[in-house]
């Protein structure tokens, strides 16, 4: 079996309502005291401009989720994690792809993102994706700077 199987059999489709709790309790499992609760995440839904993407595996099981924001030409990557099922599958790429996608859809010519300055490999995806650093936010996470990230699609 490839080592990316789970990423090339994963879906990836907008993420529904009813999958909020789900992610929420993935997300707090995941940023402990940082992570977004389930009242956020109905609040984010409820915004114009934003879009959510989740992967799940052929058995259905959640796999990752990227939450996107758009307006005035560039567009924000809120937030996004794979569970430890979809870790090193590739299952990140495809997801920050869709947003991608959809943010060049909305006319986005710049997307941005704040990264923990600690989390080395979500630095190197975003480097490898075409991500620039381009500012930092000093002591934004617990203990952490944030390097603030530009691409443009």
């Amino acid at each position: 079996m490839s080592t990316n199987a789970v990423d090339e059999q994963a879906d990836i489709d907008e993420l529904h309502w009813w999958d909020l709790a789900e992610v929420a309790d993935n997300d707090s499992a995941i940023f402990g005291p940082t992570a977004w609760t389930l009242s956020y995440y109905w609040a984010v839904r409820a915004q114009a401009g934003t879009v959510m993407f989740a992967a799940r595996t052929p058995t259905s099981a959640l796999a990752g989720w990227i939450v996107m924001s758009a307006a005035g030409g560039e567009a924000d990557v809120m937030t996004i994690a794979t569970t430890e099922e979809g870790r090193g599958q590739g299952i990140a790429r495809r997801l920050l792809q869709a947003g991608v996608d959809w943010a060049a859809k909305t006319g986005a010519e710049a997307v941005h993102l704040e990264v923990d300055e600690h989390n080395e490999p979500a630095l190197g995806l975003y480097r490898s994706f075409g991500f620039s650093e381009w500012g930092r936010r000093p002591d934004y996470y617990p203990g952490a700077d944030a390097i603030l990230m530009r691409f443009r699609p």
